[in-house]
């Protein structure tokens, strides 16, 4: 009784022990480049390791989203071919910021997944990138009023008789 007590004991510890190394997949990066002026591309580059093969493949998803911790502006979703124990992949891809609705820290998220699933089931990290996707308020209004300067210094283009009130008859 006492030996099987032991060898229970003894492979409930090694189940626990061997258990998290037997299923370690993991993204080991994922980072992305900032985009400080209109119209730039934000790079993102991400990579894969298995510790245990994985099969059928598997993809990785991935969301860009706002400032406001809430709105996806981007999706992107690439295929990761069958791995082997020690197996390594690498993606990159990019994207323009001119759709981005505002101005500040975006966030990237990359979820692993078996399959065509999103269930983040192999793993998941994200990070952070700073961009400045429009002209902003600051700048709008500013050409705003250069353009109503522009207008008030040719206003004697536009005056005409029609205008204030004579008749080319008179």
């Amino acid at each position: 009784m006492r030996r099987m007590k032991r060898a229970a004991i003894l492979a409930f510890t090694a189940a626990l022990v061997i258990a998290p190394v037997a299923y370690a997949r993991s993204i080991t990066s994922l980072s992305a480049t900032d985009a400080p002026m209109q119209g730039q591309s934000v790079n993102i580059t991400a990579s894969v390791i298995a510790d245990t093969p994985v099969r059928p493949s598997s993809n990785i998803y991935y969301e860009i989203i706002a400032p406001d911790g809430v709105t996806v502006v981007q999706t992107h979703r690439t295929g990761v071919p069958a791995l082997m124990h020690g197996d390594t992949f690498s993606d990159s891809w990019a994207t323009s910021n001119s759709s981005f609705p505002q101005t500040g820290n975006y966030t990237v998220t990359a979820c692993w997944s078996r399959q065509s699933r999103t269930d983040c089931g192999l793993d998941y990290r994200e990070t952070t990138f700073y961009s400045v996707p429009t002209v902003g308020v600051g700048l709008g209004i500013l050409g705003l009023g250069m353009l109503g300067v522009f207008f008030w210094r040719r206003r004697d283009m536009f005056d005409s008789p029609v205008m204030e009130g004579k008749r080319d008859d008179e």
